[in-house]
This record gives structure tokens, sequence and C-alpha cells, in this order.
């Protein structure tokens, strides 16, 4: 019986760490009015090595990350960064196109760093998306806009 109880709460533990990030759907005609409403033009990466650096320091920081995880988020960060850049002029002309090509990007960064963070450390991370006025001059806005 104890074996039981315990596949399944293993079982339910695996399943809620599985859980998927919600990201803005884009339907196969293109993107509705409301969806873009609310896009937030991304700000610009500049070089990318300095700007993972920023974002994964003050990941880093505020999330009480041990330095053994740095290298694995280096790598996470920079290859998401690196492949955003390609497309960071479609969000000028054509934001439906942006948000197609960003949002596989992002739920793969994301899966990689619930990975290497955890679970618990990764949900505080999302707490940290930027808002309002703040999301130009916040080196995490690379990661969610």
């Amino acid at each position: 019986m104890k074996k039981i109880i315990a596949v399944l709460l293993l079982t339910a533990f695996y399943s809620v760490s599985l859980a998927q990030i919600t990201v803005p759907k884009i339907t196969a005609s293109g993107s509705s009015a409301s969806e873009l409403k609310d896009f937030v033009k991304p700000p610009a990466i500049g070089d990318i090595g300095a700007t993972t650096s920023g974002i994964v320091d003050m990941l880093t920081s505020k999330l009480a990350l041990p330095d053994t995880q740095k290298p694995k988020l280096m790598d996470a960060v920079g290859s998401f960064l690196t492949d955003k850049k390609k497309i960071t002029n479609l969000a000028d002309t054509n934001p439906t196109d942006y948000l197609a090509k960003f949002n596989p990007l992002q739920k793969g960064l994301f899966g990689r760093m619930k990975g290497i963070m955890g679970v618990a450390a990764f949900t505080k991370m999302l707490g940290l998306k930027p808002s309002g006025s703040n999301i130009a001059g916040n080196a995490l806005s690379n990661l969610f806009f």
C-alpha cells in the first residue's frame, strides 16, 4: 500500500513540475485585435553577451540561486537571445509573425529554466516580469517580450 501511495505522490509531483507556461495563442488566420492590443514591443537586445550576463546576474541575486546554476542559465538565456535577435525586426513590421516565432522560443527557454532552477525558483522568476513603465529599462524584459 505504501508503494502505491508513493507512486501516486511521485506521479502527482511530476505532473505539477511539468505544468505548462501560458503564452499568447496565435490562430492560423493571425492574431485578433485583442491579442495585438496587449502586444508589447520587445526591447533592443544590443550586445548578447552583456545582456545575458545582466539577466543571469539579476536572476541569481534576486532568486538566491547557487553559482552552480549560472553556467547553465548563461547557456539557456544566451541561446534564447541569439535566436530572438534574429526575429526582433518583425515586431516593427509584423507583430503577428513576431509572436508566432517568439512564443515557441520563450516556451523552450522557460522549460529549460524550470529544469535548471527548479519549480519554486522558476515561479518566483515569473513574478519578476516587468510591467508598465518598467519594461524598457529592465533587462528581464528580454525574456518576456
